[in-house]
């Protein structure tokens, strides 16, 4: 803080002193807030906490007047002003949208800041709205006014102010220095000096329409006194806020964060709200838009008055082919005061993939967590669709059940054995992933979210899958993208590939694919030399058993994200496969057959093996005597 770094005494326990972005000093403790002002305005706490600040500085304005409600003021530098305080008697950019007020009555709104060499004597000067009238010098106050005035050039840039005796009570005065006459309709002038009573040099705001040699009339020209001879006479003040910025969906966030995917678009509507109809009724537009990066994102902007006056902004932002990256939007209130708490509002928008957009596959039937937790839940046939896994199980593969060829774990205990690992092909496939290194299950650090997740990163902690009884006909494959906007079904134009992660087969997938899509579809399979489907209108029919593990792709070109969505079918009760069936029943015709032959043969060579299975029964009972 150099010099200003004494700011007085602070009786708060906690508290924070920080600057913002005009410059100015606030003070923010756990329940309250206090605006500050300029350390270098005031150099002491006392002007800072607790009053509004005050932006003017240290020299005299001459009023001008261009219209009924439009003035000009400029502000004074004397000739003998050092270089290096040029700079403390000059409006700046500061300025702008701020209030003056004089110490008398009025107010004007700034509108305009100019810097300039000319006229002599005024580096800069600013325009000025009225707002409430200043109030005038009385003849008490300045008893020159009780005079007609006479106006003559006095040479160097200087004019003499002459008066017109009327009255013996009548002259300047050395508190008339830095009081500014005005006469409507020409300059008004800045006394700077008074030679006698009857006689005072001035500085002319406007040379070109200064009014020489002329006499002006008792009570057709005026003083106002905006000097600092006498004290402080004018202050400028940041004005009330006098707008209030709503957005369409009213969000408290001042800085969100919206996502548009490819061939999407988004809307955003901003709504101005003035308290003050000083601007409204110009019909001015009250909300400007910024755009960061406009080779982006296709924008366009609509602003209008609603039937209150306050004015709505929308803008329309769709993204371009292929084009990925982010911008910015800014809504500035330009007429806004700093006073208001939002003042500018600035979205930013990615054309890319939301971090929350995903796909997610919607099950037939949905199991209740507590129910996936116990493992059990019976459905309206008597069926438990929960299954849990063996430990360290693989599904099987094309060569049959007992020889696993996926390298896929499924509910992994490092320290128990592995079942179906007898055949040379089995014992080299299978990789452990989350229970890599690990010695117990426990080591694998499986969360729940792992435990009951599809993905087959996470295979290692899967646990229980749904479970389907044989044969599955006719599966819905139901599909479905979450985003921050809310959730739609997955339909063309976006078309899916699907894969058994496991390399399993006896599956098959049935879908309509629409006249419209026909080519397109054809065209992906050549490129990705895989099947595509289309999403919407998908069923799946399983005829194998055990476990099946789908992956389900969104071919890319319709979304900047990869949209990948994976679910899991246990096959279960499945009959005995093909030659069981045959060989059962082959066994059970011959078997009867033979049966019917050896009682055939029995009858005709008479022979009857009941008859002597009963007398060796007789025989064995005999005691002897």
């Amino acid at each position: 803080l150099g010099k200003y770094s004494k700011i007085g005494s602070i009786s708060d326990k906690i508290f924070t002193l920080y600057y913002d972005h005009m410059g100015f000093i606030h003070k923010l403790t756990p329940d309250h807030f206090e605006a500050g002002g300029s350390l270098a305005a005031f150099g002491n706490s006392k002007g800072i906490f607790g009053q509004a600040f005050d932006m003017g500085f240290d020299t005299a304005l001459a009023p001008q007047y261009l219209t009924l409600n439009e003035m000009i003021f400029y502000a004074y530098v004397p000739k003998d002003e050092p270089k290096d305080r040029i700079y403390t008697k000059q409006f700046d950019d500061i300025h702008f949208g701020k209030l003056i007020h004089s110490r008398k009555t009025g107010t004007a709104y700034i509108r305009k800041v100019f810097h300039h060499n000319t006229p002599e004597g005024f580096l800069s000067s600013v325009i000025a709205e009225l707002i409430d009238p200043f109030g005038i010098e009385e003849v008490n106050e300045s008893s020159c006014l009780s005079s007609s005035l006479f106006i003559s050039e006095a040479g160097n840039h200087s004019y003499k102010l002459s008066l017109q005796l009327q009255s013996v009570i009548s002259s300047f005065q050395d508190s008339d220095i830095e009081k500014t006459v005005v006469i409507p309709g020409y300059s008004s002038f800045l006394i700077t000096t008074i030679l006698d009573n009857e006689n005072a040099l001035a500085v002319a705001t406007m040379p070109e329409i200064v009014p020489r040699n002329m006499t002006f009339q008792k009570d057709s020209w005026f003083l106002y006194n905006f000097g600092k001879r006498n004290g402080q006479t004018w202050n400028i003040y940041a004005k009330p806020c006098n707008y209030w910025f709503q957005q369409h969906d009213d969000s408290l966030s001042l800085s969100v964060l919206k996502y548009i995917d490819l061939g999407k678009s988004h809307t955003l509507k901003m709504k101005v709200i003035p308290n003050t109809n000083v601007l409204t009724t110009l019909k001015i537009p009250l909300l400007q838009v910024i755009v960061g990066n406009p080779n982006l994102l296709e924008v366009k902007v609509e602003g209008y008055f609603d039937e209150t006056d306050s004015y709505i902004m929308e803008v329309s932002t769709a993204s371009k082919t292929l084009h990925q990256g982010s911008t910015s939007l800014e809504f500035i209130v330009w007429g806004a005061s700093t006073e208001c708490y939002v003042t500018t509002f600035v979205p930013m928008l990615k054309s890319s993939c939301s971090y929350l957009k995903s796909m997610h596959h919607i099950p037939s039937e949905i199991i209740p967590l507590e129910d996936w937790m116990s493992g059990v839940y019976v459905n309206s046939q008597g069926f438990n669709m929960i299954k849990v896994l063996p430990i360290n199980y693989r599904p099987p593969s094309n060569m049959g059940i007992a020889i696993p060829l996926t390298d896929n774990f499924y509910h992994v205990d490092p320290s128990k054995p592995i079942p179906r690992n007898l055949f040379y092909k089995s014992k080299r496939s299978g990789k452990f992933k989350q229970c890599a290194n690990a010695t117990t299950r426990k080591e694998c650090n499986c969360t729940n979210d792992q435990k009951f997740s599809y993905a087959v990163a996470f295979s290692d902690c899967r646990e229980k899958v749904p479970r389907f009884k044989f044969p599955v006909i006719q599966y819905p494959v139901s599909l479905q993208v979450y985003s921050e906007d809310g959730n739609f079904p997955v339909e063309t134009p976006y078309l899916v590939t699907v894969t058994e992660v496991n390399n399993r087969e006896n599956w098959n997938l049935r879908h309509t694919v629409p006249e419209n899509v026909k080519k397109m579809k054809t065209y992906l399979e050549s490129i990705l030399s895989a099947p595509v489907y289309n999403p919407l209108g998908l069923n799946l029919s399983i005829k194998g058993s055990e476990l099946f593990h789908f992956r389900v792709s969104v071919v890319p070109g319709v979304s900047f994200c990869n949209l990948v969505e994976e679910f899991q079918i246990y096959v279960d009760e499945v009959p005995l496969p093909f030659p069981g069936h045959t060989l059962i029943a082959v066994a059970a015709a011959v078997l009867l057959g033979g049966l019917i032959f050896i009682a055939f043969m029995f009858q005709i060579r008479n022979i009857h093996p009941w008859d002597m299975f009963k007398k060796l029964i007789r025989r064995n009972n005999l005691v002897p005597r």
